[in-house]
């Protein structure tokens, strides 16, 4: 603040018996508040302040004029001193009125809370001469200020404890739901999740006119890899084959373990190009699943027999489309395994090496 050291004198004396004059100082004198004016000092020394300062400090207006008897920082809390003087210089500095609340230190009792809106009074070369306002008493709305600010912290705060707890319970929520509808151990969709697709799938296909595939999976000597290495080491390699089968996996396509190491893959599209997608996904199924599990006496070539049934061609719903798949399968399990059998062909003859009823494409 840019302090002005020029004495100290009443401003405008005589003049106050103008009738609009009369008529403002009257006006606020009956009001809990009043008017000032002074100079841009360090002490702020009053040169006119209105009858309304007794009332709220209990101090008369002669005791602030020229700083006779204190001065008007003296009356103002200390603790607020420093946000009034910046809130004063910042307004001086952009030429613009400035708005701060701050305690007044009474005669007797607490202090309490007034509002200053004033200004400064430059002269016709720019210079400061004054600063000037208007100040109110504001300790009954400040305590519902405070009240309502009090009560928008707790609303805010009450806001934020339910915020969380609902993004706790959506996430219960989704965890229950992950759990209920996905397999523990590789974390592919179970059983439960697999009929509620399949059913999903059928009914789009059979409104849109597309078919849908379904590839029953079955290992070939996981019972040898469980007996002979221990569970952990099945448990190790249903994990491995759960990622093959990600890996195969289109956006639409869906793959499930149904349980034990039996697998589902699901997939939808065009009528005419389904089988022969059918078969290309069975043969991938096929080659990845060809894993060799090292044991003390020699690795166990582990593989996989894979059912491939389709719908509408050759089931009318889900559930036939799942008996035809689980048949098909079952079929080259007791022809030999580590083959895919399509309903083309029902008992394929076994081979040394991946088979299946329906010849490659290129």
């Amino acid at each position: 603040m840019k302090h002005d050291t020029t004495p100290a004198s009443v401003v405008g004396q005589g003049a106050y018996h103008d009738e609009r004059l009369d008529a403002l100082l009257s006006i606020t004198g009956r009001m809990d508040g009043y008017l000032y004016r002074c100079r841009n000092d360090a002490s702020y020394t009053m040169l006119y302040i209105s009858d309304g300062i007794l009332t709220v400090s209990g101090y008369p207006p002669m005791d602030f004029v020229h700083n006779a008897v204190r001065d008007y920082v003296s009356a103002i809390h200390p603790d607020d001193l420093a946000s009034v003087y910046a809130a004063v210089d910042a307004a001086l500095e952009a030429r613009r009125n400035w708005n701060v609340d701050y305690r007044i230190v009474p005669r007797a009792g607490e202090p309490l809370w007034v509002r200053e809106i004033g200004g400064g009074v430059w002269d016709a070369a720019g210079e400061l001469e004054f600063l000037e306002g208007f100040v109110v008493d504001i300790s009954d709305r400040k305590v519902v200020e405070d009240l309502n600010s009090q009560l928008l912290l707790d609303l805010k705060t009450a806001n934020e404890e339910l915020s969380v707890q609902k993004r706790e319970i959506e996430l219960a929520k989704q965890q229950s739901d992950h759990s209920a509808n996905h397999d523990l151990l590789t974390d592919l969709p179970n059983r439960r999740a697999f009929h509620n697709e399949l059913k999903s799938v059928v009914a789009r296909c059979g409104a849109t006119g597309e078919a849908a595939g379904l590839l029953f999976i079955d290992l070939d000597r996981f019972k040898e890899v469980n007996d002979t290495l221990g569970h952990e080491a099945g448990d190790a390699l249903l994990q491995r084959v759960s990622s093959q089968l990600r890996s195969i996996l289109r956006s639409a396509d869906f793959v499930a373990r149904l349980g034990g190491d039996e697998f589902a893959f699901l997939f939808s599209g065009d009528a005419d190009l389904a089988q022969q997608k059918a078969v290309r996904v069975a043969e991938r199924i096929l080659e990845r699943l060809r894993i060799k599990v090292p044991t003390p006496n020699g690795a166990i070539q582990v593989g996989c027999t894979v059912g491939v049934a389709m719908y509408p061609a050759e089931a009318a719903d889900s559930e036939a489309l799942i008996a035809l798949a689980d048949r098909l399968m079952y079929i080259g399990k007791k022809s030999g395994r580590n083959r895919l059998v399509t309903a083309n062909e029902m008992a394929p003859q076994p081979s040394s090496g991946p088979q299946h009823s329906i010849r490659k494409t290129a």
